[in-house]
């Protein structure tokens, strides 16, 4: 039975071969008497417009998918945060209203090209589609829905092409935005090139975060992370000096929504006609990675910097390097 209290009601509430019915009752004897009659009914598919009196059988919503699922699996797990983050953002492009049944393959396969267009990386695409699948096949387990469509991860090879910003490419930007008097967002792109901090990451750094320290100069705090493990970085001088600019409100940077970053860079590739599906905003942290790595740092001193959860995350910009080969090879020479 799926009874449940509703102020002073009973509500009778479950589903049967993808659809929903939901009735309240004065008592709790009423609303069991009422779905254990619907539901035989039901399998034996005799008629229920008498028992359904004007109630409207409707599938199950998105949001109600991902928050059964959310209450069934993820609850008070380490996952739970992130898992929050990746229902969001499905509930968002499919609509919390959307019946969970209607999702085919072609719109999981839309979804996808959503999230790619938005600049998001294939990990963390595959994250979302993991959730969606999730839920999809946890409703399909339980009859709350009747179309289960395929959900396809995409592939993530350590060959895969990966762009970063020169240092020519960099001032186009930067003169592009603060010509048209973007300036906010201008110093929001400094930052993020020189912290290599994700954009989430930034929009929850307050005003105290950043301090001062007499051997490593000003230092910001990050406590909200992706993988929740905090992390401290110094400063450059020009990412200290676009958060004095910026720092007018206790969160600088919560202003630089998703929407925000989307039509601050839609003018940017416009400005610069550069119209390959890689420039994104998201440039900015592996722009920070790639020179890192290319001048020469540690790449364990670059995994920490950059929050990587893993050493083979770091490797990828170690091969954006040349000069790495050669640097293995005067290493020899003068060990010879």
């Amino acid at each position: 039975m799926s009874i449940r209290v509703n102020g002073h009601k009973f509500l009778a509430d479950f589903m049967h071969s993808g659809t929903r019915y939901r009735k309240q009752f004065n008592t709790d004897a009423e609303a069991r008497e009422w779905e254990a009659s619907l539901r035989k009914r039901l399998t034996l598919g005799q008629p229920t417009s008498d028992l359904l009196n004007g109630q409207t059988a409707t599938g199950m919503s998105v949001r109600e998918l991902l928050e059964e699922t959310y209450q069934m699996n993820w609850r008070d797990t380490r996952n739970e945060r992130h898992q929050l983050v990746n229902m969001k953002q499905i509930e968002a492009h499919f609509g919390a209203d959307c019946v969970a049944s209607t999702i085919t393959t072609e719109s999981v396969d839309g979804f996808v090209r959503y999230l790619e267009q938005r600049g998001i990386a294939p990990s963390t695409i595959n994250s979302r589609l993991s959730t969606l699948s999730k839920a999809l096949t946890f409703g399909a387990d339980r009859g709350y829905i009747t179309n289960r469509p395929k959900v396809s991860r995409k592939k993530v090879g350590n060959n895969a092409r990966m762009r970063f910003l020169t240092e020519e490419e960099e001032r186009d930007v930067i003169d592009a935005l603060e010509g048209d008097g973007r300036f906010d967002f201008a110093n929001f792109f400094k930052w993020s090139i020189d912290t290599g901090m994700r954009p989430i990451e930034a929009r929850y750094i307050p005003q105290t975060a950043v301090r001062s320290d007499s051997e490593l100069g000003y230092l910001v705090d990050m406590r909200r992370t992706k993988n929740s493990y905090p992390r401290t970085i110094p400063l450059t001088n020009r990412a200290y000096n676009a958060f004095l600019e910026l720092c007018d409100e206790h969160l600088p940077f919560a202003r630089f929504t998703e929407g925000n970053i989307r039509s601050n860079w839609k003018f940017v590739r416009e400005a610069l006609n550069d119209h390959d599906p890689e420039f994104v905003f998201y440039l900015t942290r592996h722009t920070c990675a790639s020179r890192l790595v290319q001048r020469k740092v540690e790449l364990y001193t670059v995994k920490e910097w950059m929050g990587h959860k893993t050493f083979e995350m770091t490797m990828r910009y170690a091969k954006l390097s040349p000069r790495n080969m050669l640097d293995a090879k005067v290493a020899l020479e003068q060990a010879g």
